[in-house]
């Protein structure tokens, strides 16, 4: 009852300090205190790991009670939380669980972690989409004997790697940038990289929660499995405005809940979780999955072998005629930027692209385009470029699409795709069987060249259960998110999807699969992201091919 009238005594002396709009009543208020009373109740119960952030989250998000949010803020920093039997205020708390995780850590020698995002394989680290499947990283660090410090972050499209003399990342197959000095975890924009300083990063938040008091911080103690664990969660604020551009494209441009948890008895940090808040759900979009501390890391790990045919990106040199770009607009650059590539003057791209060479699937890819329409410049959020909106029609390509039917449905499906010269461009990888559907009798009857016929007429309509007869299905689900996600700002993926049309089919002894022939043009409608903080002060390409 104690604890009941102390509620009831800082929701009222907390709407009467702030004379608050709010309509009340005693219903009103006695709705509000319940719905407090039921959220402390709740916060106190033990709540299975892989359930949402936290009872706080759901309770927060109901109509009646985001009228009082301010309040239950209040009582959320000022009520007791109870750890190990002692209460103390949340944000007291909180300060001693990070000041004990801190000590624990301090004789860490390495770390491995295996984590969790959802975001693209070759994308920026930091990138992510709402719509996206998780994509598995793994970070490494170790510092040996004699301090010297040696750290990796990987995922299926990108590494980076710092081996105590030099950083390298690698985009795959075969871009890379080279520093020959050893830079800090985080470099490169590679959010992830940063957890493995957990001195520092337990550090960083010790520090919030001294330096502000007030902050929205969850406590809770929970029996996981027989074993106690400390819940810590921290609320953190975009740093872009609602409805900016880069809104949720990173983590820090994104409304969300920081979920930590550690081992009761070790102090030792065991878990992470990131979620969103969206104006429906919050969307769980990184998560550790893994933590060991203190084991041994192969050397190999801390090597990286690049292919021959590596590909440089560097700071922009200083031209003969380097005023004559300098002096170009955002837009004046990207139209200069697409004349080259319809020219295939490579000469004049690098100008505008700050790399050693021009890989041939590049110039496969941009040579001879047309310019449909470039838009107004515009900024978005803290970048520190300017975004530039256009839309092109790429030159017609020839593709050979691969198929084969040995498998138990018995039907030709889409194994991948090559160039004019049967180069592998991309694999589709079953990793399990086609499925068979109860019709599959007409989809056994159809030839490699009407599969593929099937294939892309499914895709103009985006019936992506037909798609999945013929693809693998992790590969539809990802194009699906990957539609979304365009939706979701104003893209209409229809009008930008590829023309196709079926030329001709072909049996290849070599490879053992049949090759069915096409002709692909397509359109493609986006932003190119353009800056020229550079020693040369001339714009550079940055992003958004």
């Amino acid at each position: 009852m104690k604890t009941a009238e102390n509620i009831e005594k800082l929701v009222k002396a907390f709407f009467k300090t702030k004379k608050s709009s709010a309509v009340t009543s005693p219903q009103m208020d006695g709705k509000v205190l319940n719905d407090a009373l039921a959220a402390f109740e709740k916060s106190k119960t033990n709540i299975p790991a892989d359930l949402q952030p936290s009872v706080w989250r759901i309770i927060m998000k109901s109509k009646i009670t985001k009228l009082a949010t301010a309040a239950v803020i209040v009582f959320a920093v000022v009520l007791s939380v109870s750890i190990f039997n002692k209460s103390v205020p949340a944000a007291s708390a909180a300060t001693q669980v990070l000041e004990d995780a801190i000590k624990a850590v301090s004789d860490i020698w390495s770390v491995h972690m295996k984590a969790r995002m959802r975001t693209l394989p070759s994308e920026n680290f930091s990138f992510i989409g709402l719509e996206y499947d998780f994509v598995p990283i793994e970070m490494w660090k170790r510092t040996d004997p004699n301090g010297l410090v040696q750290w990796r972050v990987e995922k299926p499209g990108r590494v980076l790697l710092m081996d105590g003399k030099s950083t390298l990342m690698l985009i795959r197959p075969n871009y890379g940038v080279l520093y020959k000095r050893p830079l800090p975890q985080g470099c490169f924009d590679s959010w992830s990289g940063r957890l493995l300083n957990v001195n520092d990063l337990l550090d960083s938040e010790l520090q919030n929660a001294k330096n502000n008091p007030d902050r929205e911080v969850l406590l809770r103690h929970e029996n996981i499995k027989g074993q106690d664990k400390i819940m810590l969660e921290v609320e953190v604020t975009a740093d872009v405005p609602e409805g900016d551009y880069l809104r949720n494209k990173f983590i820090t441009g994104s409304d969300h809940l920081k979920v930590y948890r550690f081992d009761a008895e070790t102090k030792l940090l065991e878990s992470f979780q990131v979620y969103v808040h969206t104006d429906d759900n919050d969307v769980l979009i990184f998560e550790i999955t893994d933590i060991e501390y203190n084991k041994e890391i192969a050397d190999s790990v801390f090597r990286l072998d690049l292919p021959e045919n590596m590909v440089w990106y560097g700071e922009p040199q200083i031209l003969p005629d380097n005023e004559k770009y300098q002096k170009m607009s955002p837009k004046e650059v990207v139209q200069a930027f697409f004349n080259a590539c319809t020219k295939e003057d490579w000469n004049e791209f690098l100008k505008f692209w700050s790399a050693t060479a021009v890989d041939e699937r590049l110039k496969s890819y941009l040579g001879g385009l047309e310019i449909v329409s470039i838009g107004e410049p515009f900024k978005s959020g803290s970048y520190g470029g300017w975004l530039v909106p256009y839309e092109i029609k790429l030159a017609p390509k020839e593709i050979n699409v691969r198929l084969s039917n040995a498998n138990p449905a018995g039907r030709f499906v889409i194994t991948g795709q090559c160039d004019s010269n049967l180069q592998n461009c991309e694999d589709a990888k079953w990793t399990n069987e086609p499925e068979i559907p109860a019709n599959n009798d007409i989809y056994v009857k159809m030839s490699p060249e009407q599969a593929v016929k099937a294939y892309y007429d499914a895709l103009s309509r985006l019936d992506w259960d037909e798609m999945r007869k013929f693809m693998p299905k992790d590969d539809i689900d990802k194009m699906q998110g990957e539609f979304k996600e365009a939706a979701r700002y104003g893209i209409d993926v229809k009008k930008i999807l590829p023309t196709v049309e079926v030329e001709k089919t072909f049996w290849s002894a070599e490879q053992l699969a049949y090759f069915v022939t096409c002709r692909q043009s397509q359109y493609k409608k986006f932003n190119l992201a353009i800056r020229n903080d550079n020693p040369a002060k001339r714009w550079v390409v940055d992003g958004g091919l």
